[in-house]
């Protein structure tokens, strides 16, 4: 009896053994590699948001081709057009940035990642989804109107990237940030 549960026992881990050998090997890839277009996109992605976070005009505004920017925002509002927000001018989105780092001392930003990202055919522009949020906080003893002490956005950007002279920056930006019903939604 013992030599048969022996003989059964030396069989099944012989199976075993087998099957352990033939299943190493090389492991499948999980997902595909990253473009390096990708990666400098989501690069400069960084960048936009530290420049912002750091309240660094020179950095926040070096992630901008100056020619040819827009910026648009319906201000979580769609269905009102009285407080849109467009830029057709690089030195607006200066002035903008200015103004808030002048007005709140601690900015953050969170980005889902990864970032959407769809090249067009040649290579050259990108269409790049990314949902954020956004807070900012005044300095101690300051209030904004209503004594509030900072203020929390929320919502989706669609950045259009474009790559000129090998380096990839935002061309286009609009804004689609969300009601503060949808985010009280959210949470």
């Amino acid at each position: 009896m013992f030599n048969a549960f022996a003989k059964t026992g030396t069989l099944l881990f012989t199976v075993l053994l087998v099957s352990c050998i033939l299943s190493c090997g090389d492991v499948e890839t999980v997902g595909t590699p990253e473009s390096h277009e990708i990666k400098a996109i989501e690069e400069a992605l960084r960048a936009w948001r530290t420049g912002y976070e750091t309240e660094d005009v020179d950095a926040y505004m070096n992630v901008f081709w100056a020619d040819g920017f827009r910026y648009v925002s319906d201000m979580g509002t769609p269905d009102d057009t009285t407080d849109d927000v467009t830029f057709d001018d690089i030195r607006e989105e200066r002035e903008s940035a200015i103004r808030v780092f002048a007005l709140y001392q601690d900015i953050e930003i969170e980005l889902e990642e990864p970032p959407e990202v769809e090249l067009n055919a040649e290579r050259n522009r990108a269409e790049v989804r990314v949902h954020y949020r956004i807070q900012g906080f005044v300095a101690d003893g300051v209030s904004l109107e209503g004594g509030y002490t900072g203020w929390y956005a929320e919502g989706d950007n669609l950045f259009i990237f474009e790559l000129r002279d090998g380096e990839w920056r935002i061309l286009e930006w609009v804004d689609e940030a969300f009601s503060e019903e949808r985010i009280e939604a959210l949470r």
